[in-house]
Formats: C-alpha cells, sequence, structure tokens
C-alpha cells in the first residue's frame, strides 16, 4: 500500500532543480510557514496580526526578505478562531483532522510549493509541526531531499526541546524555538546548550510581555 507520505517524498527526489549557485546575503526569496496550530498553538494572548509580525521579523533578522505566507491546519476550531485567522490574512487549508492527516497534508503542500518554485533561491520553507514518535511520517527525509536540492528549510522545535536533539543543518539550516519566534528572536545556534535554551527562554517571555503590553 502506498501512502501519501511516499508519494510525496518521492516526488521530491524527482524535482530537479538545476542550481548549486551559493548565496549571498541579503537573500530576496518568499517564504511560506507551514503551520500546525494544534502542535503550536498561538501565544502573544492570540494576536495572530503581532504573531504574524514577529514571525515575519524573525525572517528578516536573518537577513531575508520577500513575501511572508502564512498557511494554518488545525483540528476543532470555533467560528471565532476562523474569523481570526482568516483577518489576520492567514490562509486555513485544514481544519477538522487528526495528527496524521494533518501532517500528510502539510507535506504534500510542502512539496507542491517546492514544485511550483524549482529554483531554491525563490523560495524558503518554515515548518512548523511535530512529527510522531515512533511513526516512519518521512518528515526529516523529506526536509532532508529539499535540502540537497539547495532549499532554505527552517523547523520550529517545543520550548523544551533538547538542544542534543535539534535537526542537524542536513535537515535544517535554522531551527527556531517555538516561543522565541514568536517574539521575534533568533534562532538555536549550535553551541546552544539546555541551559542556554532556558535563559533565551526567559528573555523571549519578557520580550513577549513587553511587546503585548505596547500594542
Amino acid at each position: 500500500k502506498i501512502s501519501v507520505v511516499h508519494i510525496s517524498q518521492s516526488m521530491a527526489e524527482s524535482m530537479d532543480t538545476g542550481t548549486d549557485t551559493e548565496r549571498q546575503p541579503p537573500y530576496y526569496s518568499n517564504t511560506r510557514v507551514f503551520w500546525d496550530v494544534v502542535d503550536f498553538p498561538v501565544p502573544l494572548d492570540g494576536d495572530l496580526d503581532l504573531f504574524c509580525f514577529e514571525v515575519s521579523g524573525a525572517i528578516s533578522n536573518e537577513r531575508f526578505s520577500g513575501e511572508v505566507e502564512f498557511y494554518a491546519y488545525g483540528d476543532d476550531l470555533t467560528d471565532q478562531d476562523r474569523m481570526a485567522i482568516r483577518k489576520a490574512g492567514i490562509w486555513l487549508l485544514q481544519e477538522g483532522a487528526e495528527k496524521r492527516e494533518r501532517l500528510n497534508r502539510m507535506l504534500l503542500d510542502v512539496l507542491e510549493y517546492a514544485h511550483r518554485n524549482r529554483d531554491p533561491a525563490d523560495a524558503n520553507f518554515l515548518i512548523a509541526m511535530k512529527d510522531i514518535p515512533e511513526k516512519d511520517t518521512k518528515l526529516l527525509g523529506i526536509m532532508q531531499v529539499l535540502r540537497q536540492k539547495g532549499y532554505e528549510v527552517w523547523f520550529v522545535v517545543p520550548d523544551d526541546y533538547p538542544a542534543s536533539q535539534v535537526p542537524t543543518f542536513d535537515y535544517a539550516t535554522l531551527v527556531w524555538r517555538w516561543s522565541i519566534l514568536c517574539a521575534g528572536g533568533y534562532p538555536i545556534e549550535s553551541s546552544d546548550s539546555d541551559s542556554d535554551a532556558h535563559e533565551t527562554l526567559l528573555a523571549a517571555k519578557k520580550l513577549s510581555e513587553y511587546v503585548s503590553s505596547s500594542v
């Protein structure tokens, strides 16, 4: 039996980007955010306009400029949730779906975005979803293939995720902790330890509280 994830991985492996040119900053390319709202609930008191602003700012801090699109995938959403998501300019692509269904749909959309943007210099991927433990979902495999093709693949991990288990450069060029990303902060450094992460999270929390009180 061939699953939707196996099909998507085959699509990734068959793509020929035809480019191996090393890029120099600043980088002019568009970014699509693939966001599982169940895995990573929005912080900052649910202010989605501020959320989009801060995430876009975090990307800009890394010297990437261009349009940032937000695509959301969820489970049970209220009418108020839907209205807030759409009002913030976020595309709601899926709702009422369980985890495996959301993950499969997101992976297909990731590959579809790559298929439409054959030149890696044109498209960046910010993936905010959790994998399914002890399941062969092909999430990391697809990320690795995209990296091999030369795409910028960025990943999000929970705030308490051990620094020693953060995906390496072969899978993701940048990795953010969720609260730090939502505060417009900087990605994890290769030299970071779990104690460093704790201090950074405290700083991000203070920054988030300051920003929330200022708007």
